[in-house]
């Protein structure tokens, strides 16, 4: 079976990966970042790096701590409305997600040294900074599929890929059994049916339905220092804990009944999370030649994430006729029996393991436009193929195990480039601000989809001295990605297309001491 993993909503709605272990698809969840922080920040894209002021920056270019001249408290609620299409068979089928969040909230406290040349300020600073968001849901069904989950088991069964949870537990329940005769050695599903001369055949045109939901977060804790020299050379740093939590539900059900099968009805269920956290280190430089004038740089170490997999199988059959006698059931069968129907749940893979994100380098320029506005643009470069992923155990199946996912890494992943621009407009107290993101896919060409994402947004914010708000909306598209939901036959179709659209309503309450 494939398992959907939401990289932001992400991927992040879903992109499809293999189960039983980990997966490059893992590394990849917890290494893609999109604009996150507070709603003057989000009104521009995030494009904020050589601009500073702002508590967003600390998880971007730290160097922006230093900008501020008083001390600041800040925080920033949100309503996330992710809306995800599915196609399968001809269909369209729509489903929204909405989460009520904490985007960001932080304090940033300033000591004046009211020197003349030289330090002009000291700025601590502690936030916390939403990345990424996983959540979303969505489902597809068709009265008469023409292929079924059932074809992966019986697939992989006969190829002596049985995994723990899948091929296992459809055993246990009687959705594939093994046939011996004259004419068969091997396992069929229960959508094989023999004539009376031990003629194998297929049934298909069954109902489906399959439902997907996904819900967690990359989120960021700021520890940040800032140096402020002659109020045109700004350093900082920051000290990132990063807080990982994925978790996904897939529900598949088929209803066969009728015709010459012997079973009614299965469905499966499959619970993943993965959670744990993760430490980074960030660097940066503001300079300001001239006033109308900022440039910035920053440097981002690998996070290295120590992390939690927890994986759960379920399957349920109901027959018409009972599979077998019960004096031929083997010990896990008769466990497994309910009256003439199966169930069976199995927990596995619950594995700690960890993760390196790659290195990320950013610069950026600002054009402070007086009193009337300022432009700004921010670009980002992320080698995904350095990612790497390893075994918390010295164990030699799971350290071989990663040294394949690992050059899977290198195969499958490339160099991004994101690029965000923002604008604002200043008309007295009142601020109106917009952005666009455009983010470079991380997948090699003769892999995956490559098409890019992009985020739109536009903001308006109230400033006085003590007190502002700030609003901002922000859209973000991700390419439609086309995945087979499980192994079929040659001729048997089991194409999923999703796509996501993510649109988030931020509102920031700031306050200046």
């Amino acid at each position: 079976m494939k398992r959907y993993i939401i990289i932001s909503i992400v991927l992040s709605v879903a992109l499809i990966s293999s189960t039983l272990a980990q997966t490059v698809y893992d590394a990849m969840l917890f290494s893609r970042h999109y604009a996150g922080g507070t709603a003057r920040s989000m009104g521009m894209s995030g494009a904020y790096g050589a601009l500073g002021g702002d508590v967003s920056v600390l998880s971007t270019n730290p160097a922006g701590l230093a900008v501020y001249r008083g001390s600041e408290f800040v925080f920033t609620p949100a309503l996330n409305f992710v809306d995800t299409k599915a196609k399968f068979d001809n269909n369209t089928f729509s489903d929204k997600n909405t989460r009520f969040i904490l985007n960001n909230i932080g304090y940033v406290f300033t000591k004046n040294m009211y020197n003349e040349k030289g330090l002009q300020s000291v700025n601590f600073g502690f936030a916390y900074n939403r990345l990424s968001d996983f959540n979303s849901k969505t489902y597809v069904k068709t009265p008469s599929a023409k292929s079924s989950l059932l074809d992966e088991f019986e697939i992989n069964a006969n190829s002596d890929a049985w995994r723990p949870g899948f091929e296992y537990i459809a055993w246990d329940t009687y959705a594939i059994d093994h046939v011996i005769n004259d004419k068969y050695d091997e396992t069929f599903s229960a959508y094989n049916f023999f004539d009376n001369e031990g003629e194998a055949f297929f049934r298909y045109d069954q109902p489906l339905f399959r439902s997907i939901s996904s819900s967690g977060s990359i989120g960021e804790y700021a520890i940040s220092l800032g140096l402020n020299f002659n109020h045109n050379l700004y350093f900082g740093a920051t000290f990132g804990i990063q807080n990982h939590y994925f978790y996904e539900t897939v529900y598949h059900e088929e209803s066969p009944s009728g015709g010459d099968l012997k079973i009614d009805y299965f469905n499966f269920r499959e619970n993943y999370s993965l959670s744990g956290l993760g430490i980074n280190f960030k660097a940066g430089v503001i300079y300001r030649p001239v006033s109308m004038l900022r440039l910035g740089a920053a440097v981002h170490t690998p996070t290295q994430s120590w992390l939690q997999a927890s994986h759960e199988t379920t399957m349920t059959t109901e027959w018409n006729t009972p599979p077998a006698d019960e004096n031929t059931m083997d010990e896990y069968r008769e466990l497994a029996k309910i009256n003439d129907n199966f169930y069976i749940a199995e927990t596995f893979n619950d594995l700690k393991f960890s993760i390196t994100t790659p290195w990320r380098y950013s610069i950026s320029a600002a054009t402070i436009l007086g009193q009337f506005g300022l432009v700004s643009v921010d670009v980002e470069i992320i080698d995904y193929s350095t990612m790497k992923m390893g075994t918390v155990l010295e164990d030699f199946d799971m350290i071989n195990h990663f040294k394949a996912e690992n050059a899977l890494i290198k195969e499958y992943y490339r160099p991004a480039l994101n690029l965000k621009t923002g604008a604002e407009a200043r008309l007295g107290i009142l601020h109106i601000r917009a952005g666009m993101a455009y983010y470079g896919s991380p997948y090699n060409k003769d892999k995956f989809e490559t098409k890019p994402t992009f985020s739109y947004s536009g903001g308006i914010g109230f400033r006085k001295r003590d007190f502002y708000m700030d609003a901002a909306y922000s859209f973000t598209k991700k390419p439609n990605i086309d995945n087979d939901m499980y192994l079929t036959y040659d001729d048997l179709d089991a194409t999923l297309s999703l796509q996501s659209k993510s649109n988030k309503v931020l509102v920031t309450f700031g306050f200046r001491f």
